[in-house]
This record gives C-alpha cells, structure tokens and sequence, in this order.
C-alpha cells in the first residue's frame, strides 16, 4: 500500500480549526471584543454549545488588559491550562501563573 503523506503545519490546522468553528457559529451575534476569548474556548472544548453558556461581565476585556498590564497572577484549577498559557508573553508583562492543585495543602 503506497500512501502519501501530507505534511499540515500546527498554524494551519489552527487557521482552519477557527474557520470551521466561525462557519458552525454563523451569523451568530458575538461582540468582537469577545470573540478570540469565545473561539478560543470552542476551539479548546471542540464544544460549540460554550457560546450559549458563556456570561462575561460587563468590561472584562477592559478590565483584564488593564490587570495584565500591571502584572497579575493568574490562578488555573489545572496544570494543563497553565500550560497553555504563553508564559514568555505574560513575562513580558510583569505577570506570572500559578496552579495549586498539586500542592500538599490542596
């Protein structure tokens, strides 16, 4: 059996993950300040019953980027979320993450 493989860069099937999810969502309302936040969560979930669920505070894009900028801790329930966390970006800002789900007292 001869296959060809076909060689797909990770940012290419990323692009084409999102496309599929804003073609799933259609002409769904989303608040473009919310949108990399809600597709970020479908695209991590594979679950696109999130946009239905999700409440987000009035502001929070605001309020988060003005956290950020002055240098937060960002606290994760998982060590998988952590990770997930581009740690050389946040550095950039003063900020750091923490999960205490491995630890002795939790």
């Amino acid at each position: 059996m001869d296959m060809e493989l076909e060689f797909v860069r990770p940012d290419e099937i990323e692009r084409r993950s999102f496309a599929i999810i804003e073609e799933e969502l259609g002409d769904r309302p989303l608040p473009e300040a919310l949108r990399p936040v809600v597709l970020r969560v479908i695209h991590t979930t594979a679950d696109l019953s999130y946009y239905d669920m999700l409440y987000f505070s009035p502001d929070v894009i605001t309020k988060a980027q003005a956290l950020l900028r002055r240098g937060c801790v960002i606290v994760t329930d998982t060590n998988m979320a952590k990770a997930g966390i581009n740690r050389a970006a946040l550095a950039r800002l003063g900020c750091r993450t923490e999960c205490y789900m491995a630890d002795a007292d939790v």
